[in-house]
C-alpha cells in the first residue's frame, strides 16, 4: 500500500456514523477508492438509501481526506444512492457488535418458564 492509500484509509477510518459511532470503512460504506496523480475519487453508500446525513457524511469524507494527503490532488466523493447496504458488508467486528446478544433477563425468563413447565 502506498502513502497516498494509506493517508485516504486512514483518513477514511476517522470518518464516523454519527447514529452508529463505527466509521465508514469498518461499516463496509466505501465502495471505490480510485487515486491517481492529480485525484483521488471516492463512492460512498449509505446504511439506507434516504438517510438524511449521508451528505454530511460525505463532506466529512472529502474534507478528512483532503486534509490528510495535502493539496495536491482534488478529493471528491459520491454517494450511491442505488446501491443497498447490508450488515455483510461491515467487517466482522462490527456485525458482532449489532448481532442480537442474549440477555440476563432473557436466561431469567427461560430459566423460570423451564422451572414452572417441569412442576405443571
Amino acid at each position: 500500500m502506498d502513502d497516498v492509500e494509506n493517508a485516504v484509509r486512514l483518513a477514511l477510518r476517522s470518518v464516523h456514523d454519527p447514529e452508529l459511532g463505527v466509521d465508514v470503512v469498518d461499516l463496509g460504506l466505501v465502495r471505490s477508492v480510485a487515486i491517481d496523480e492529480d485525484r483521488v475519487d471516492i463512492v460512498m453508500m449509505m446504511t439506507t438509501p434516504t438517510c438524511p446525513i449521508g451528505s454530511l457524511i460525505a463532506e466529512t469524507a472529502k474534507v478528512a481526506v483532503a486534509s490528510r494527503i495535502g493539496g495536491d490532488r482534488q478529493v471528491s466523493v459520491t454517494l450511491d444512492r442505488s446501491a443497498e447496504w447490508s450488515p455483510a458488508l461491515a467487517s466482522p467486528e462490527v456485525r458482532a457488535r449489532f448481532e442480537p446478544h442474549p440477555s440476563a433477563v432473557a436466561s431469567a425468563v427461560k430459566a423460570a418458564f423451564s422451572r414452572l413447565f417441569k412442576l405443571a
